[in-house]
C-alpha cells in the first residue's frame, strides 16, 4: 500500500470514530451556546451572569474530566492488545474515580461569591452567579460518570451512544432553560442563573441514557460492565492518576487561561465580559472539530501501540496532525466573513455584537496553532505521555501567555492607552503559538523514541 494509500485509509478510520465524537462534544458546547443566547435575550446582565458562571465552571469540569479521560488510553491499549478482561476492570475504576473527583465542585462553591468579589464583580451580579453554578455542581457527578462511560464505549470502537445522547441532553436542556430563565409552569423566573440548571437537567438525562446504553445494548457484551460489580483498588486507582492527572493539569491550564479572561475583564463592565464569552463560546465550537480529532487520535494510537506496531501509531499521529490542519484552514474564512453575522445571532445588544466581532478575527488568527497543539497532545496521551504536554501549557499560558495580555490589558503599549480584552487576546494567541510548537516537537521525539525502542526489542 502507498504512503497516500495508508493515508486515506487512516484518515477515514479516524474520521469514523472522531465524528459521533465531534458531534457529541459540539452539543455540549451548543449548551453554552444556547444559553448564551437564551439569556442574552433577557439582558446583557443576565448573559453576563453565564458568561461568568461558564469562565469558572467549564475549567473545572475540563480539568476533572480530563482527569477522567485517563480511562481511555489505558483501555485503548487493553483493546488493541485484545484483553478483554483489562478492559472491563480498568473501566470500573475508572467510574470510580469519576464518582471521586465529582465532589470536588461541591468542595469549592463556598468560595464563588469571594472570588467574584476579589474580581471586583459587582454583588448582584456574583450573586446570580453563585445561584447558577450551584446548579451546575449538581449536575456535575452525572457528567463526569458519562464521560467516564462515553471514554470507554470510544476506545472499544462503540462511540454513537454517546453522540446520541449528548443532543438528547442538549434538548432537554434548552425546554429547561426556557422553563427556568423565563419561569414558565409555575417556577420562579431565575433569568441567566436557571440555565445552570438546566444544564444539570440535561447531564443527568445523558447519564441515565448511557447506563442503558451500555447494560442492553448488544455491542458492549464481549466487554460487559454490569455482572459481578467491583469495588475500586488502590492500584487501579493509581494506574489511572498517574496519567490522568497531568492530563487534568493540562486540561485545566489551557481552559483556565481562556475562561479567566472574563473574570479578569469583569472590571471593565458587562459588555466586555458578553463580548468575550460569545467569541469565545463560538471558537470553542470551532475547536470541538480538531479536539474531537484528538480524542480518536488518543485511541487509534493507545489500540495501535497496544498491538505492538509503534510505526503504525507514529504514521496515525502525523496523519492526525495533518487532518486537524485541513479543518483548520476550512474554518478560517467563514469565520473571519461571517464575524457579523456570528455576533448578531449571540446577542440583540449592539456594543456587545460589536466588540464580539472584532474578536473573533483573534479567533480565526488562532486555528491552525489551536488544530496543532490540540491534535499533537491526543497522540501524545495515545503514547501514555501526559506529564511533558501539562508542563508545556503552564509555561506557555501561565507563564508568558496571561501575564502578557494582563499587562497589554491593564496597561497597554508604552505610552499607549490599555488595550483591555483586546490585551488579553493577544496573550492568548501567543500562549497558543508557543503551546503548539512545543507539543509538536514533543509528539515527534516520543514518536521516534516508541519506534526505536520496539525495533531493538
Amino acid at each position: 500500500m502507498s504512503r497516500l494509500q495508508r493515508f486515506v485509509a487512516e484518515s477515514r478510520a479516524l474520521s469514523q470514530l472522531a465524528v459521533p465524537i465531534i458531534l457529541s462534544q459540539v452539543a455540549y458546547v451548543l449548551m453554552g451556546l444556547i444559553d448564551t443566547v437564551m439569556s442574552g435575550q433577557a439582558g446583557a446582565v443576565e448573559q453576563a451572569v453565564v458568561g461568568l458562571g461558564v469562565a469558572l465552571w467549564v475549567p473545572i469540569f475540563i480539568g476533572l474530566m480530563s482527569v477522567v479521560q485517563a480511562v481511555s488510553p489505558v483501555v485503548a491499549h487493553h483493546f488493541g492488545a485484545g484483553d478483554k478482561a483489562a478492559v472491563v476492570a480498568d473501566t470500573r475504576e475508572g467510574v470510580w474515580l469519576a464518582a471521586w473527583v465529582s465532589v470536588i465542585p461541591f468542595a469549592l462553591m463556598p468560595f464563588v461569591t469571594d472570588l467574584l468579589s476579589l474580581a471586583g464583580i459587582a454583588a448582584e451580579l456574583a450573586e446570580k452567579t453563585a445561584l447558577f453554578l450551584w446548579g451546575i455542581a449538581f449536575g456535575m457527578p452525572a457528567a463526569l460518570l458519562f464521560r467516564a462511560l462515553a471514554f470507554y464505549s470510544a476506545s472499544i470502537n462503540q462511540p454513537k451512544p454517546m453522540m446520541f445522547l449528548a443532543f438528547l441532553g442538549l434538548g432537554v436542556n434548552s425546554f429547561f432553560n426556557w422553563v427556568l430563565i423565563h419561569g414558565h409552569f409555575g417556577f420562579p423566573a431565575m433569568g441567566g442563573a436557571g440555565c445552570g440548571w438546566a444544564t444539570a437537567i440535561g447531564m443527568w438525562t445523558g447519564l441515565v441514557g448511557l447506563l442503558a446504553s451500555t447494560a442492553l445494548a448488544p455491542a458492549y457484551k464481549p466487554y460487559y460492565l454490569w455482572h459481578g460489580w467491583s469495588l475500586p483498588t488502590w492500584a487501579g486507582q493509581r494506574r489511572l492518576l498517574r496519567i490522568g492527572l497531568p492530563m487534568g493539569g493540562a486540561g485545566l491550564a489551557e481552559v483556565a487561561a481562556f475562561s479567566s479572561v472574563a473574570v479578569l475583564v469583569g472590571r471593565f463592565g458587562a459588555v466586555q465580559i458578553a463580548a468575550h464569552q460569545v467569541a469565545l463560546n463560538f471558537a470553542a465550537l470551532i475547536f470541538m472539530l480538531p479536539m474531537g480529532l484528538s480524542s480518536a487520535l488518543s485511541i487509534r494510537v493507545g489500540q495501535s501501540l497496544g498491538a505492538g506496531d509503534a510505526r503504525q501509531a507514529r504514521f496515525i499521529s502525523w496523519t492526525g496532525i495533518a487532518l486537524g490542519l485541513a479543518i483548520a484552514l476550512a474554518a478560517i474564512g467563514p469565520m473571519v466573513l461571517g464575524r457579523d453575522a456570528i455576533a448578531a445571532l449571540y446577542s440583540s445588544d449592539l456594543a456587545v455584537r460589536q466588540l464580539a466581532a472584532t474578536l473573533l478575527l483573534f479567533a480565526a488568527l488562532w486555528q491552525l496553532f489551536d488544530a496543532t497543539q490540540v491534535c499533537a497532545i491526543g497522540a501524545l496521551r495515545g503514547y501514555k505521555v501526559t506529564f511533558l504536554p501539562m508542563l508545556l501549557m503552564l509555561l506557555a499560558f501561565w507563564g508568558i501567555g496571561i501575564p502578557l495580555g494582563s499587562w497589554l490589558g491593564y496597561r497597554g503599549l508604552p505610552g499607549g492607552e490599555p488595550l483591555q480584552v483586546y490585551g488579553f487576546w493577544v496573550g492568548l494567541v501567543v500562549g497558543l503559538v508557543l503551546v503548539s510548537i512545543g507539543l509538536a516537537a514533543a509528539l515527534r521525539a516520543v514518536a521516534r523514541g516508541a519506534l526505536q525502542n520496539a525495533v531493538r526489542s
